[in-house]
């Protein structure tokens, strides 16, 4: 079981790191702290719609989708415990909801900035949002059984 564990920040970086890595930046009696380097947000246009909705809601978030790592004995089982460990990052509301569904830990946080304002480039580039219509409404009364218009009792 994880006694505690959330995400604190996002950081952007200019450059595409190669590997994945983790490192431990702060260290007391009860808590550590802990970088993860190397996780790139990727935009997809079929999730173009998912992220306007993203930038457009009340609070825009960053969602960084997490794994449960198992701790091992000194038998090499999988014991109770562990920690999460970051499987991806996302914009996308589509994907952390699917995510959120098969009760996978999902922590959301603020959008930097500069990341903000690529987003917003690429999806005003990528997306048109759809113009909003009624559907016309069918007339199925006209072809159902309608009771007979007689007085009851007659």
């Amino acid at each position: 079981m994880v006694d505690s564990w959330s995400a604190i920040g996002v950081l952007p970086v200019e450059t595409q790191a190669t590997s994945v890595s983790c490192s431990s930046i702060y260290q007391s009696e009860d808590s550590e702290q802990f970088l993860y380097e190397g996780y790139c947000i990727e935009l997809f246009q079929d999730d173009a719609e998912s992220y306007y909705a993203n930038l457009t809601g009340r609070n825009p978030g960053v969602f960084v989708i997490c794994e449960h790592e198992e701790d091992e004995d000194e038998d090499g089982d999988e014991e109770e415990g562990g920690t999460f460990r970051p499987l991806l990052v996302t914009l996308s509301y589509d994907e952390m909801a699917s995510y959120i569904e098969v009760d996978t830990p999902v922590f959301d946080l603020p959008i930097p900035p500069p990341v903000y304002d690529w987003v917003e480039e690429w999806v005003l580039d990528n997306y048109q949002p759809e113009k909003k219509h009624k559907r016309a409404r069918q007339k199925w009364a006209d072809n159902t059984w309608k009771p007979l218009r007689r007085p009851v009792g007659s």
